[in-house]
């Protein structure tokens, strides 16, 4: 089983994946961290070389490499997406109707509380208000979804687990 987790960026998609890998004893991948590697330079590199649409396409081509790679090792592997992985259609359909993907709705206040007010290494991040509005409708897409704030990564990894059985 793929278990994907959606939401926005400081939402808790890395450290609660961490928590369900190690409760499933599953294999975590971190889709940024996957597309760091792939491309041998950071996120923000890319978007500063190409924009956004670019960063997209390599994304894109990183999410199906992962959910293949995934498929054909089998056994269970959590996939912590990036942020805004899923606003392009072909990466919501491929992340559907491979994955069992969960929303970790998180409010914005709480989002700005973790992340601090502004953070230059999310290139995103200074339209925060403007970006959330328009990709809260995105993750609501998502076949399951649990609240994070003022809960611990545990505590989300257990209310995935309960609502996955």
């Amino acid at each position: 089983m793929i278990i994907s987790l959606t939401g926005f960026m400081g939402c808790g998609k890395s450290s609660t994946g961490r928590e369900l890998a190690s409760r499933l004893g599953a294999r975590l991948v971190d889709l940024d961290a996957e597309i760091v590697e792939r491309e041998g330079r950071p996120i923000p590199e890319i978007f500063a070389d190409g924009g956004e649409e670019a960063f997209r396409a390599v994304e894109l081509a990183a999410l199906r490499a992962v959910l293949d790679e995934a498929d054909a090792r089998g056994g269970d592997t959590v996939l912590a997406l990036g942020g805004g992985a899923l606003t392009r259609p072909e990466a919501r359909a491929l992340v559907f109707a491979r994955t069992r993907c969960v929303w970790l709705r998180t409010r914005l206040e709480t989002i700005r509380e973790r992340l601090g007010a502004a953070d230059a290494s999310r290139p995103l991040f200074r339209d925060a208000d403007a970006l959330f509005a328009a990709r809260t409708p995105v993750y609501a897409q998502a076949p399951f979804a649990v609240d994070t704030d003022g809960r611990t990564p545990g505590g989300v990894a257990e209310e995935i687990l309960e609502i996955l059985r």
